[in-house]
């Protein structure tokens, strides 16, 4: 990671970084999920940060309901059911990344832009509920789960305590690289996420 090939005389504070928040699939099926993490700040100078974070998105336990039809050959009953199809996301990254004030060096107000890389685990779990003993589905949906490098990019608003900070930041990151190896009705995607974060000063050389 370039954070570990600068020295440490390099920063001049570093911080503790525990959030939480929201994050929304970028697709029709309204996946989304709810994050927690921690991350490293890395204070260099006055405009640039480097970061080191940790990330857990948990599914709803409601999910994402999709239509769905199952069949039968049994013809004392109707040809066809619908079945409810239930997805349900969840991923898990490590990523280093940049803050870069944009407005308000000087001020306990800051505009920052951030950008992330890094390794994510990402995966949608599929459930399905109907008569599965008189009824089939034909090529059903699989659960599917991909890891791979991502890229994200974001803004976050920083606001400066006596020895701390508070951080909000909306973010919009990429799947995981790589292909789907069953063929789906639906696939991974990007995610628009924000969080809200409390930064704590660890050390100050």
């Amino acid at each position: 990671m370039m954070i570990a090939a600068l020295p440490a005389c390099a920063f001049s504070q570093t911080f503790l970084e525990p959030f939480a928040g929201y994050q929304v699939g970028l697709n029709n099926q309204k996946n989304n999920s709810v994050n927690s993490g921690l991350q490293l700040a890395f204070k260099r100078n006055s405009s640039i940060e480097f970061l080191l974070q940790l990330q857990k998105s948990w599914p709803l336990p409601s999910g994402s309901n999709a239509p769905d039809s199952s069949f039968t050959l049994n013809t004392s009953l109707p040809l066809y059911a619908p079945a409810e199809k239930k997805l349900r996301s969840s991923s898990l990254l490590l990523a280093a990344g940049c803050r870069f004030v944009l407005a308000g060096k000087q001020s306990n107000n800051k505009l920052l832009a951030t950008t992330y890389l890094g390794i994510k685990y990402q995966k949608t779990a599929v459930s399905y509920q109907y008569d599965k003993t008189n009824y089939t589905i034909l090529n059903p949906d699989q659960t599917l789960s991909r890891t791979g490098l991502f890229v994200s990019a974001g803004l976050a608003y920083m606001r400066q305590l006596k020895t701390s900070r508070l951080l909000v930041e909306l973010n919009v990151a990429s799947p995981s690289a790589g292909s789907n190896k069953y063929p789906s009705s639906f696939k991974l995607t990007g995610q628009l996420s924000c969080n809200i974060g409390y930064s704590i000063q660890l050390s100050k050389n």
